[in-house]
C-alpha cells in the first residue's frame, strides 16, 4: 500500500484502527510531504514501534526514475516506472526572466495517465492509448521524486502530461487535495493548471469538490466539425455546451481560463477562425495559448493527423494579431524540450 492515497481523515482513521492517537496522521503527512523524506524511520516525533508498523504496512514511493533526458533549453525529461512495469513521463520547465538570470518559476508538467484513450491527431500520447489510469500516490511522487532528484522546490503544477486528467477525475481531484492541503504540499491552487479537451459533466462538477485551480482547455478549434476531425472524443461534445461549462466554471470560482490552441496550415488558423475564437475569448476573462506544433514523427501517428501541416511562424503571429485586433488576449507560447522529446504532445515514452 502506499500513504500517499490517504488523504488526512483518511488516515487518522487508519491510524485509530492501529490503537494510536489521530494527531499522529498530521504528524506523519506533514513528515511526508514537508521533508520528502525517504523512509518512515526518519519520523522522529513517532514511537519506534509506531515507525517500525508504519514501515511495515506502507511503500513511500510509489515509482521509480528509470531515466533523465535534459534539453539545451534546461527542461528536463523523466521516465517513471510504476510497480506493474509501465512507464509515465514528466517535464521539468524552468522559467527565468528576461535577462536569463533569476529563476521566476519552476513548472512542472505531469501526468495522470499512462497513455491516453483521447487520441488527439496532435499528441503523440494518443497514439499508446490508455494503459491505465495513475493513482493519487503516482501523480503526487512524480512531484516529489523530481524535487529529490533535482534538488529543487517545484513551484508550478501543469496536468499538461500523459493522459486526460478529467477521464481519472477521482483520483485526479485526490492528488489535488494534497497538492493545495496545509498537511500536503501547501501549493498555492492559483499555481495548478488542469487542462482538459473538456469532459462536460466532469467540468462542472470539479468547482463543488475541491479548492478550485486555474482550468485550461484544448480547445484548438472553433467549430465541432474541425474540431471533431482532429479530437475524435470531441464528436460526442457540442462546443456550445462545453464553453458554458468552462463559463459557469470561472463564474464559479474567478478563476481566469486559459485556452489552448495549436494552428495547422489551411485547417483552424483561417482569419475567421480568429475572429470567431476572439468572441470566445470575450466571453469571460481568459486568454489563448497559441501553441506551435512539436513534430510527433517519431511516434507514427495514424490517421487524420497525418494531413497536418504546422503554419509557419510569420501566420502565427498575423494570426495572433487578427485575434487582439477583435479584442482577444493572446500569448504565443515558448516550447520546451523538442529536442528530447518533451514539448507539447510529444510525451511517447521514446527513447
Amino acid at each position: 500500500m502506499y500513504l500517499k492515497n490517504y488523504n488526512l481523515d483518511e488516515l487518522k482513521s487508519w491510524c485509530v484502527e492501529q490503537g494510536v492517537e489521530q494527531y499522529r496522521a498530521a504528524q506523519i503527512l506533514n513528515a511526508v510531504y514537508g521533508n520528502n523524506l525517504d523512509d518512515f524511520s526518519q519520523i522522529e516525533t513517532l514511537p519506534k514501534a509506531f515507525r517500525e508498523k508504519l514501515s511495515e504496512t506502507f511503500e513511500m514511493f510509489s515509482l521509480k526514475i528509470t531515466k533523465v533526458r535534459k534539453s539545451v533549453d534546461g527542461s528536463v525529461k523523466f521516465l517513471f516506472e510504476l510497480n506493474d512495469g509501465k512507464h509515465i513521463e514528466a517535464v521539468y520547465m524552468p522559467w527565468y526572466d528576461d535577462d536569463f538570470e533569476t529563476m521566476e518559476r519552476i513548472t512542472l508538467c505531469i501526468s495522470s495517465m499512462a497513455g491516453c484513450p483521447v487520441e488527439c491527431a496532435f499528441c503523440a500520447t494518443g497514439t499508446l492509448g490508455l494503459l491505465r489510469n495513475l493513482t493519487p500516490a503516482e501523480i503526487i511522487d512524480q512531484i516529489l521524486l523530481v524535487q529529490k532528484e533535482l534538488g529543487c522546490e517545484i513551484t508550478n503544477i501543469v496536468f499538461m502530461g500523459m493522459g486526460e486528467p478529467l477521464l481519472n477525475y477521482k483520483n485526479v481531484v485526490h492528488s489535488l487535495e494534497i497538492m493545495t492541503a496545509e498537511w500536503g504540499l501547501n501549493l498555492s491552487r492559483r499555481k495548478i493548471t488542469l487542462s482538459t479537451v473538456g469532459i462536460t459533466n466532469r467540468i462542472k462538477q470539479l468547482h463543488k469538490e475541491i479548492r478550485p485551480v486555474k482550468l485550461a482547455l484544448s480547445l484548438h478549434a472553433t467549430t465541432d466539425e474541425t474540431r471533431g476531425k482532429i479530437i475524435p472524443l470531441a464528436r460526442n461534445l457540442k462546443l456550445s455546451e462545453l464553453l458554458a461549462a468552462v463559463e459557469e466554471y470561472y463564474r464559479e470560482t474567478k478563476m481566469p481560463v486559459t485556452y489552448e490552441y495549436i494552428p495547422f496550415l489551411g485547417f483552424n488558423d483561417t482569419p475567421a477562425d480568429a475572429r470567431r475564437l476572439a468572441k470566445i475569448l470575450k466571453r469571460v476573462p481568459s486568454r489563448v495559448n497559441i501553441i506551435p506544433f512539436n513534430d510527433i514523427s517519431f511516434a507514427m501517428p495514424s490517421g487524420f493527423g497525418k494531413e497536418l501541416k504546422p503554419t509557419p511562424k510569420n501566420l502565427i503571429l498575423e494570426f495572433g494579431d487578427i485575434i487582439r485586433q477583435n479584442g482577444g488576449r493572446v500569448t504565443i507560447r515558448d516550447t520546451f524540450g523538442q529536442d528530447i522529446e518533451a514539448a507539447c504532445g510529444q510525451l511517447a515514452l521514446s527513447e
